[in-house]
C-alpha cells in the first residue's frame, strides 16, 4: 500500500536512511513538529499511523470546538455538526478532503445564514456565484445537497432546498492518448512512470488502485484486484507487452509500482529499498514527464478512457470491456457513449463488417 501521510525518508552519508513523521505546513502552524521514527521500517510505519491518528483526533476536537462556538441554527453550525459525524469521518480520505474543501467554500459564502432561511433562492444564488466555473458549481452543489440531506435526517431542517436544482451541463472530457503521444511520453518518463502508464493503458484502472497494487496480485499471467472505489473484484489477463515490462521490473518491495529511493549528496541511491508512490509525488512527477514530452492537453485520468476506447476499437463487446474496466455491464453500456468518441477506425470497421455481411453478387 502507499506510504502513510507525512511519512518521509532522509538519507545519511553512509547510505542508511532515517525515517521521520513530517507534518505539513498547515500542521506546523498548529504546533506539530517533525518526529524521528524507529529505524525498523515496520515499526516506523506503525508509529507514523499513530501520529496521524493523533492529528485526526485533534482535528475532530477542533471541529467539535467550532460546533460549540458557532451560533446555533446557522449553516456554519450545521457544517461543524456534519464534519463531526460518521457520515463525514468514515468517508475515504480523498473524498473527505474534497468535501471539506467544498464545505469551506460554502461556509465562506453563506455560513452565517440561518438554516431555517435556506430556501431555494439561497441555493440559486450560491449556484450562480460559480456560473463562470460550471464544474466548481456542480461540485459545490452536490456537497451542499448532501449536507442538507444530513440536516433533514437529523431533524435540523424540514426539507432539502437543493433537491430540485439541476447541475450545469458540462461537456464530457473526450481526450484520448494518441499512440504518438504515448511514444514520446515513454521516451522521456523513465521506467518507474512507464510501468504505471502501461498498467493503466492495459488494465483501464484508476491511479489509486494501480499505485496500491502488490506483487501478490500478479501470478505471472493475471492481475487480481479489488477496486477501491467500487469494490469490484477483477481478474485481468496481462497483455504480452505489459508482461515483458513486469518481468524486467525489480521486486524491491511489496508494491509493483515504486519509485527510485532518495539519493545521498554523491548521487548514490540511499539504500536498496524502492519507495512506494504517494499520490501527490506521482502527480507531480507525471506532470513533469508529460511536459518534457511536449504533451500539455492530456491527463493520467484520460488513460482509463483511452484503454476503453482501444478495447472497443479492437472489436471488444461491452461485456468484455466491462470485465476489464470493472464497470457494471449495464452502466458500461450507458457510458460507452461518452467514453467512445466516433473515431475513423471504428467507422472503417463498421463499413468493412457491412460489406462482409452483404450477399455476394452472382
Amino acid at each position: 500500500m502507499p506510504a502513510p501521510r507525512h511519512f518521509h525518508e532522509r538519507p545519511n552519508r553512509d547510505g542508511s536512511i532515517r525515517l521521520y513523521w513530517r507534518p505539513s505546513a498547515s500542521l506546523r502552524k498548529l504546533g506539530f513538529r517533525d518526529r524521528r521514527l524507529s529505524d525498523d521500517r515496520s515499526r516506523a510505519l506503525a508509529e507514523c499511523e499513530a501520529h496521524n491518528r493523533e492529528v485526526d483526533r485533534y482535528r475532530l476536537t477542533m471541529a467539535q470546538g467550532v460546533f460549540d462556538r458557532a451560533r446555533p441554527g446557522t449553516l456554519r453550525h450545521l457544517i461543524a455538526a456534519y464534519k463531526a459525524h460518521d457520515d463525514y469521518l468514515l468517508l475515504a480520505p480523498s473524498t473527505r478532503r474534497d468535501y471539506g474543501h467544498r464545505l469551506e467554500i460554502i461556509a465562506l459564502r453563506i455560513g452565517d445564514a440561518r438554516t431555517r432561511e435556506l430556501k431555494p433562492r439561497v441555493v440559486q444564488a450560491l449556484k450562480r456565484s460559480f456560473a463562470a466555473t460550471p464544474s466548481q458549481a456542480n461540485h459545490v452543489l452536490r456537497v451542499f445537497r448532501l449536507l442538507c440531506s444530513f440536516a433533514v435526517r437529523e431533524g435540523i431542517m424540514a426539507d432539502n432546498p437543493a433537491l430540485a436544482f439541476r447541475q450545469y451541463r458540462e461537456r464530457p472530457r473526450r481526450q484520448l492518448w494518441r499512440h504518438d503521444q504515448e511514444r514520446r511520453f515513454l521516451e522521456v518518463c523513465g521506467p518507474d512512470l512507464a510501468l504505471v502508464y502501461l498498467l493503466a493503458v492495459y488494465t483501464a484502472q484508476r491511479q489509486g488502485d494501480l499505485l496500491a497494487l502488490p506483487w501478490s496480485a500478479y501470478d505471472g499471467e493475471v492481475i487480481r484486484l479489488e477496486q477501491g472505489k467500487t469494490g469490484a473484484l477483477l481478474e485481468i489477463p496481462v497483455a504480452a507487452r505489459l508482461a515483458r515490462v513486469l518481468a524486467e521490473t525489480p521486486r524491491a518491495g511489496p508494491m509493483i509500482c515504486t519509485r527510485e529511493p532518495l539519493r545521498v549528496p554523491g548521487g548514490r541511491p540511499a539504500g536498496p529499498i524502492r519507495l512506494p508512490w504517494t499520490a501527490d509525488h506521482f502527480r507531480h512527477r507525471f506532470a513533469a514527464a508529460r511536459k518534457a514530452a511536449g504533451i500539455e492537453d492530456r491527463r493520467f485520468q484520460d488513460l482509463r478512457r483511452t484503454a476503453i476506447v482501444r478495447l472497443a476499437e479492437a472489436g471488444c463487446t461491452v461485456p468484455e470491456i466491462a470485465s476489464i474496466s470493472g464497470h457494471a455491464i449495464d452502466y458500461c453500456a450507458r457510458i460507452i457513449e461518452t467514453y467512445l468518441p466516433r473515431t475513423r477506425s471504428l467507422a472503417r470497421s463498421a463499413i468493412t463488417k457491412l460489406e462482409d455481411h452483404r450477399p455476394r453478387e452472382p
